[in-house]
């Protein structure tokens, strides 16, 4: 290994790690930011998804008390008991989904977060890698 390289052999070293700093920023600016986009807009639509799903589930237990109540009015006591025991087990599933898909929201959130700090991190890296092309801009000059 020589201790000493000559200013042309600097100069090519400096251009070689310059091309692989540009392709580290072209990985962690461009591609792993643009996934994280993609990972994003993938959450949204899975949030806004949720909310329709919550939003048609809170409508079964109104359903639920007209079908009771109609049932009730004309039915033998067996029936509006059947009818009544059934219609507070779907209600019960009813609610039970709901909580699972607030906890899928917290979890949305969650990963949402995971998006940014990566993202924090290829700035980070990308500051980083400013860092080093300051330096290989001494040898060249």
């Amino acid at each position: 290994m020589a201790l000493f390289v000559s200013k042309k052999g600097a100069r090519g070293v400096g251009n070689d790690i310059d091309r692989i700093i540009r392709e580290i920023d072209q990985i962690t600016q461009s591609d792993i930011d643009r996934t994280c986009d993609k990972i994003d807009a993938e959450l949204n639509s899975c949030g806004r998804e949720l909310s329709n799903s919550v939003k048609t589930l809170s409508q079964i237990k109104s359903l639920l008390d007209r079908l009771v109540q109609q049932v009730g009015a004309n039915a033998p006591e067996h029936i509006q008991v059947l009818v009544q025991s059934i219609a507070q087990e779907i209600s019960s599933k009813v609610s039970t989904s709901i909580d699972n898909q607030e906890e899928v929201r917290k979890n949305i959130k969650d990963v949402d977060k995971y998006t940014n700090e990566i993202d924090s991190l290829t700035d980070k890296i990308d500051e980083l890698t400013n860092q080093i092309d300051v330096m290989t801009d001494k040898f060249q000059g």
